[in-house]
């Protein structure tokens, strides 16, 4: 009975944990900011910017070794073994020359017997590079250049990071006001197709006036459907932007206190931008990282002078070579040497030449970034002053198109207006509340936008 009743329990469990799984969960309400730290905890582009910074440490690591002195030691231990063989080597015959008095040999063969002895070695160098002509120097230059042009490119990924979740947010809020916009023009054509029904049943309107409203009606509601479709949207987006899977539960709350245009002009702005945009920062190191290799490639015409010290130590006696007696079984080499190559088929000219095409196609890579970056720049503050434009205008005339909604409504209740002027006016009210927020929400995404061309969107 004890059993039966643990599986009946495991089994409501197992069903009450599939139902919490089964349904969203209710999310908490994010703020910009929290949306902004979550994409800077998930976003891969971010993540593999910070691994390339990492990876042109390690090159700057590697390339200052060149520069230092360079101790290796090996040890070894075993036996050689030669098997039995006959060789022909010259031997004494134990005759002299009468003339010279030197020993007379003859070739003879020889048989040598199968041998076998130990052989132990140690060995200690140090070799060091003392002088190339500064091809060393330039090598770590360039190195040192690239990753600081990898660390620019960090901080231009982590702005524009931070830009597209603000666009991805922005965008989203401004669906949500669409949406109550387009729910406001459902009510008032609800409103008006019940209006007009009834004046109908009392003989004041024609069948014809409550088909036009209750096309009004309709044609406000598919545009409410498909707003709230685009909610769902806009909500993939973000989340995609967030690092985060689409169908991930998300509300946002709006940060109402944020101003709407930025108070610098074209020149000021230019003059940020040149000053704090990460992206050509990144790509100026990229130029003088180019410089230097074309010196390091120059460097291989002239010769390398290095020094090197070897001591070590070989006997078949292991005592012989692990020994404390150093000064004795042993040999030492000191020495200081020069290499310098004649010729390599041309792959110096051609390393050369590459890196000086690399060098060129890196500032026309930094002129084009430039001009584009000046272009946008412009193109940011020439439609933000249109948003601004028309956000004035557009909220100056709201109160005229719900005035002129107002009396259509009312000649219509009297008898002296038409059902289509009262839907003209409720259209035009419901297109400049539209516009309103579309140039409202428009120009904050454009001044985020803005602001990561300048480089200065985290400082915001």
């Amino acid at each position: 009975m004890v059993k039966k009743f643990s599986i009946m329990g495991f089994l409501i469990l197992m069903l009450i944990i599939g139902f919490q799984n089964g349904y969203p969960q209710e999310s908490k309400a994010l703020t910009l900011q929290e949306c902004i730290d979550i994409a800077l905890q998930n976003n891969s582009s971010l993540r593999i910017a910070e691994y390339q910074v990492n990876y042109a440490g390690t090159n700057v690591t590697s390339v200052r070794s060149n520069l230092l002195p360079r101790i290796n030691t090996s040890f070894s231990s075993g036996q050689r073994i030669q098997g039995a063989r006959v060789v022909k080597a010259d031997v004494p015959t134990g005759m002299t020359d009468p003339e010279t008095g030197r020993m007379i040999y003859e070739e003879r063969e020889i048989l040598q017997e199968k041998t076998t002895r130990n052989s132990h070695s140690a060995s200690i160098s140090l070799s060091q590079n003392i002088f190339d002509f500064g091809r060393s120097f330039n090598y770590l230059k360039s190195s040192k250049a690239n990753q600081k042009s990898a660390k620019h490119s960090l901080i231009n990924t982590r702005n524009l990071v931070i830009s597209n979740v603000k666009q991805a947010y922005y965008d989203l809020l401004k669906q949500y006001r669409l949406k109550e916009v387009y729910d406001e023009a459902v009510k008032v054509a609800e409103e008006q197709v019940n209006r007009v029904q009834t004046m109908m049943e009392i003989g004041l309107a024609s069948q014809a006036e409550v088909y036009q409203a209750k096309v009004t009606l309709g044609s406000n509601q598919t545009t409410l459907i498909n707003q709230i479709n685009n909610i769902e949207i806009y909500k993939a987006n973000l989340n995609n932007a967030l690092g985060r899977y689409p169908n991930t539960p998300l509300e946002i709350i709006e940060d109402i206190t944020e101003t709407f245009f930025p108070d610098y002009n074209y020149n000021q702005a230019v003059e940020i931008a040149l000053q704090n945009n990460e992206e050509l920062k990144s790509m100026e190191q990229e130029v003088r990282a180019n410089q230097y290799d074309i010196r390091y490639a120059k460097g291989a015409y002239f010769p390398t002078i290095g020094g090197e010290i070897r001591y070590s130590r070989n006997n078949d006696d292991i005592s012989r070579v692990y020994t404390q007696e150093l000064d004795r079984d042993f040999t030492a080499n000191i020495g200081v040497g020069i290499n310098l190559n004649i010729f390599n088929g041309f792959a110096d000219k051609a390393a050369v030449q590459r890196n000086t095409i690399s060098y060129n196609i890196a500032i026309e890579n930094f002129a084009e970034a430039k001009r584009q970056l000046l272009s946008n720049v412009k193109q940011y503050l020439l439609q933000l002053q249109a948003y601004k434009d028309i956000f004035e205008i557009n909220k100056q005339n709201i109160e005229a198109y719900q005035e002129n909604l107002r009396l259509q409504m009312e000649k219509r209740r009297v008898g002296s207006g038409t059902e289509l002027e009262v839907s003209q006016a409720q259209y035009e009210l419901t297109q400049a509340k539209s516009i309103l927020v579309q140039a409202e929400y428009n120009a904050k995404v454009a001044t985020a936008q803005l602001e990561a061309a300048l480089g200065i969107i985290e400082q915001k």
